[in-house]
């Protein structure tokens, strides 16, 4: 089970790393190779978190975890880190930081006294839109600033969103008799377990189709995206709430992956 899930994390930090390099000026400097170090560590120790899942706490120690955590893990997370950091300037070095500690917010659980949350996870909407600006921003990282002025990079973020959103909510789907249970208190509420798995995958049908007749009609340079998109849509149309989760891995997280390696290849093409 460690395993399988330690080879899942380490294919989103895969994907997480070829977003980030499809967004930067690709160059062998020390600096790129230490931000890719830092994308890649970062974001597979995201994960593991997410499994270890921390707990602040008042009542017992400050920081505690369900699981526990492999300090191998952390001695190396903490160590390929400040290796990476020492060729950043502060600005790089805090937006990283800031994202993790974004990206940690997902499942955090804070408990103090009676009062008990479960982390942006626990709130339907909130919790699909927060893991979808997650993977969209790792791609944007560097280019924030430029969002609001930049009309081209704003609309390249919006359908790079929307697809990323989509992707999440098939991952919703997978998980939705899971989510229903109740483990280890942690009972995890999603929009896949609010609407249904048949009413939220036509819903997903109906965002799905529009976006491919948006792209087919109005964008001219988003070939990659119309692909990921109908390639997004055939797959849920495929997905039967009794159908094997690996399928619904192999579907999402795998047009996920190829979303961000052929964001890269266009990239390297370019460069």
């Amino acid at each position: 089970m460690l395993k399988g899930k330690s080879f899942h994390h380490i294919s989103l930090a895969v994907t997480a790393l070829f977003f980030f390099l499809s967004s930067i000026n690709l160059d062998l400097s020390p600096k790129t190779i230490a931000l890719s170090v830092a994308i890649f560590t970062g974001t597979f120790f995201i994960y593991r978190l997410s499994v270890w899942i921390p707990v602040l706490s008042w009542s017992r120690r400050f920081v505690d975890f369900y699981n526990k955590p492999s300090v191998l893990e952390l001695a190396l997370f903490f160590l390929t880190l400040l290796c990476a950091f020492y060729f950043l300037n502060l600005c790089e070095i805090a937006l990283l930081i800031c994202w993790g500690l974004f990206s940690t917010c997902y499942f955090l659980n804070i408990k103090l006294d009676a009062f008990h949350f479960k982390g942006l996870r626990s709130i339907p909407l909130i919790k699909t839109i927060h893991l979808s600006l997650l993977w969209t921003i790792i791609g944007f990282i560097f280019k924030l600033p430029e969002l609001a002025i930049n009309h081209s990079l704003c609309y390249d973020f919006s359908i790079r969103f929307i697809i990323v959103f989509l992707i999440c909510l098939g991952v919703d789907l997978r998980d939705i008799n899971k989510d229903q249970e109740s483990s280890q208190g942690l009972e995890i509420t999603t929009l896949a377990t609010y609407f249904g798995f048949h009413k939220l995958k036509q819903l997903m049908l109906i965002v799905n189709l529009t976006l491919i007749c948006f792209l087919i009609l109005c964008s001219t340079e988003s070939t990659i995206d119309l692909l990921i998109a109908s390639m997004l849509f055939i797959g849920i149309i495929n997905l039967k709430i009794n159908s094997n989760p690996k399928t619904f891995t192999i579907l999402m997280d795998g047009t996920l992956l190829l979303y961000s390696f052929l964001a890269f290849i266009v990239k390297l093409t370019r460069f």
